[in-house]
């Protein structure tokens, strides 16, 4: 027997140490150590966040952030502290978390309204009983006659959008307002915002063509109504080799007549954007060149047509009046600026000019 018994002894013995080290083995993985994930960038952005949200504002000012536009930054800001307080939160949760609270401040803070400058407004004819320039600019309008062969018709002043009498102008058979030239009018980058009204006349006078701001017709720029009732810009454009006459409309914006609308045109070389009622409506992005600087005899910025009434012809030629266009309709708070505003500036002044 005891032949027997030396094998069933070391089976024995093997089986108790491989069981052993089984035991120690899964022993040992039971007790690893689990590394914490790193919330260092986390923790910064939560702080970060928090510090925008109860130090920023609101509303629709210079200086302010576009209503509405704290709701997604707090809804990323809440996940981004849940996550910070799961202890068991992994790292690519945590990396994940950062990255989407810094794309949700970005977000934030290109809502930010950019206080426009002061030098950059250079002409705002707001229509309060007279057509004086508002900006400090000395940019004053006279009221014009408009040429017999449109009617012969002047400014009149009206009732503006809030019901206020003599608070605006009604324009129509060429009545016009008319500013004295100065380079300071003829940038190479612009923005033209105007609140407008357009009437049915019936005319048979280029009914294309209701022009509201215009400097030296095409051969400047000239922002009106087209016929199908859209917002319509030209702009004669170079960069002293190279020159184009740009002519776009909204392409998809049809006003209706007799309604009050905010428009807002602006260009500089390689793209013109037009808004209509705070809102980007069309972006045009072929219009490579700067608008050209007119030399030659000055001709006068004008608001209601597209030529100074005394400048039209009645002979062949680019002054030629049966060319011309003539706005009939009511105009009202009128600005020019020699710089392109952003979206962000546009809605700004039509969430400010909207209501009293």
């Amino acid at each position: 027997m005891s032949k027997f018994k030396t094998p069933f002894k070391l089976i024995s013995t093997a089986m108790f140490c491989s069981l052993v080290f089984t035991m120690a083995f899964y022993s040992c993985k039971k007790d690893e150590v689990v590394i914490p994930a790193d919330k260092t960038c986390l923790t910064a952005n939560v702080a970060a966040s928090q510090a925008l949200i109860d130090g920023t504002t609101e509303g629709t000012k210079p200086g302010q952030y576009v209503i509405g536009s704290k709701a997604p930054l707090q809804t990323a800001l809440s996940a981004s502290n849940a996550v910070l307080s799961d202890a068991n939160a992994t790292q690519s949760e945590v990396t994940n978390a950062c990255a989407q609270l810094e794309a949700a401040m970005a977000a934030y803070q290109a809502n930010f309204i950019t206080e426009i400058s002061p030098d950059n407004l250079i002409g705002f004819w707001k229509f309060n009983g007279n057509a004086n320039d508002s900006s400090g600019k000395g940019n004053n309008g006279a009221v014009t006659m408009g040429h017999v062969y449109y009617g012969a018709g002047t400014p009149a002043l009206t009732s503006d959008r809030f019901g206020r009498s003599n608070m605006c102008y009604h324009f129509d058979k060429g009545g016009n307002i008319e500013v004295p030239y100065n380079s300071a009018l003829n940038p190479t980058q612009m923005t033209i915002s105007l609140w407008c009204k357009k009437s049915v006349d019936g005319r048979t006078i280029n009914p294309d063509t209701y022009t509201m701001v215009a400097l030296n017709r095409w051969n400047g720029y000239k922002y009106q109504y087209q016929g199908a009732n859209k917002f319509f810009f030209t702009v004669k454009a170079s960069n002293g080799t190279d020159t184009s006459y740009y002519d776009r409309d909204d392409e998809t914006f049809v006003a209706d007549n007799d309604v009050w609308y905010h428009t807002v045109v602006t260009f500089t070389a390689g793209t013109m954007n037009f808004y209509v009622n705070g809102d980007l409506v069309k972006s045009w992005t072929d219009v490579p060149l700067p608008a050209i600087t007119i030399g030659g005899d000055p001709i006068n910025f004008v608001i209601g047509q597209d030529l100074p009434t005394s400048e039209y012809l009645t002979v062949d030629g680019d002054f030629q009046v049966a060319w011309g266009g003539f706005f009939t309709g009511d105009l009202d708070d009128v600005m020019f600026y020699n710089v392109p505003l952003d979206a962000i500036q546009v809605k700004s002044i039509y969430d400010n000019q909207k209501s009293l």
